[in-house]
């Protein structure tokens, strides 16, 4: 009886079934003496005996046809769609655990092992799922950094008052806690409702309408984010409403709340906005607004690209969500505004690194990005055409 051995065709080693679709998809099966030939009698015997790796996988079991499809949708890197659900195991273990991060958990390995089409999706939408991770993790540092002698407190409102005052010692803030209305209440909660929403939503959009226009928002948000990040624990900063209710005191220990939010809870007859907020990883995180920021880059990125039809609606997102957050007294205008320049800085960056250097191309910002990752994940994607010389020789350099 012949002991036959799998072997892969391009490494020309014994390999289990699963190796092979790390080379070229083809495997053999050969005697323990054909393998100690030597290599030359190998090489030949390879090439003779070669068959796709898919009629052997036939043969084989469920597991072993899962973890074909694994190898071969991933290779080496198949643990990726698996980074959540390690993460959620640690916190599980810590028991921080949430029924979100299931559902993420779940999410991102239904998407990275389904098909080579969803794989494709969650490598273009991979700086969302840092950002939220990011957004997650971040808080198990905040009560290193975020102490009660670090905080911005009354010093933030004095430059705002000396910026943008509406009158003696009145900020913006305080003009519109004393002045509101319902209509407004809800109107100004639109924006800060849907803030989640929105940008997923353009994701999927823009990976059916124009990947590398994709890939440009959101390695930009991604940017803007960690600049955040570091802003909030280097420079913690608090809110106007924590001002008007503690005023110049820092409890560092304060919890997070919906604010003026809490308004429209109490008018509809809901806890969306005090739960949602109740949740968040600081209460001291309000310079710089990300609120503002992700509209404002969504506007950037697309300004170039979209036409009349759409422009107006980044533009009214943008400007709802500045004026929003002023409103509701999550955040001072300084906040916003900062928020913008973030915005600004991070488009220009990450469009100088995709070769756009700002100027806009229809569809040919961010295509740098995309071809790295469809070339190292193995995603085919229909040429796009491109007249951006520049991009075309940075690509080709780092190809």
């Amino acid at each position: 009886m012949r002991m036959l051995t799998r072997l892969c065709i391009a490494c020309k080693l014994r390999r289990p079934l699963h190796c092979a679709a790390h080379c070229h998809g083809k495997i053999i099966e050969v005697t323990e003496t054909e393998v100690n030939a030597g290599c030359r009698s190998l090489r030949l015997i390879l090439d003779r005996r070669a068959v796709p790796l898919s009629e052997a996988a036939n043969d084989s079991g469920f597991s072993t046809r899962a973890w074909t499809h694994v190898c071969d949708l991933w290779g080496r890197y198949w643990i990726i769609p698996l980074l959540p659900a390690v993460y959620s195991v640690v916190l599980f273990v810590i028991g921080d655990l949430r029924w979100e991060h299931v559902v993420i958990s779940l999410t991102v390995a239904a998407l990275g092992f389904a098909t080579k089409a969803t794989k494709a999706f969650f490598i273009l939408t991979l700086p969302f799922l840092l950002m939220a991770w990011g957004d997650d993790a971040i808080r198990y540092l905040v009560p290193k950094f975020v102490t009660s002698d670090r905080v911005l407190g009354c010093s933030l409102r004095n430059a705002e008052l000396a910026l943008f005052s509406v009158g003696p010692n009145q900020t913006l803030p305080d003009y519109f806690a004393l002045h509101h209305a319902p209509v407004f209440d809800v109107l100004a909660a639109i924006p800060y409702g849907i803030f989640w929403m929105i940008p997923m939503g353009y994701a999927c959009w823009l990976f059916y309408a124009d990947q590398p226009r994709l890939s440009y928002y959101l390695w930009s948000l991604l940017l803007a984010q960690f600049v955040a990040w570091f802003m909030w624990l280097a420079f913690p900063a608090a809110p106007p409403w924590y001002i008007q209710a503690h005023g110049c005191i820092i409890d560092a220990s304060a919890p997070p709340t919906a604010a003026a939010l809490l308004r429209v809870d109490h008018l509809l007859g809901i806890d969306y906005f005090q739960s949602f907020y109740s949740r968040g990883m600081t209460t001291f995180g309000a310079l710089p607004s990300m609120h503002c920021a992700f509209p404002m880059i969504g506007l950037l990125t697309a300004w170039r690209a979209a036409s009349w039809n759409t422009r107006p609606l980044h533009l009214l997102y943008a400007g709802s969500m500045i004026i929003a957050s002023v409103y509701l007294d999550h955040h001072w205008l300084l906040d916003g505004l900062l928020g913008w320049l973030i915005s600004a800085a991070a488009v220009i960056m990450v469009g100088a690194f995709l070769g756009g250097r700002f100027r806009g191309r229809r569809r040919c910002v961010g295509r740098l990005l995309t071809e790295r990752h469809t070339a190292t994940m193995g995603i085919r994607t229909a040429e796009q055409p491109c007249q951006d010389d520049t991009l075309l020789k940075i690509s080709t350099k780092h190809s």
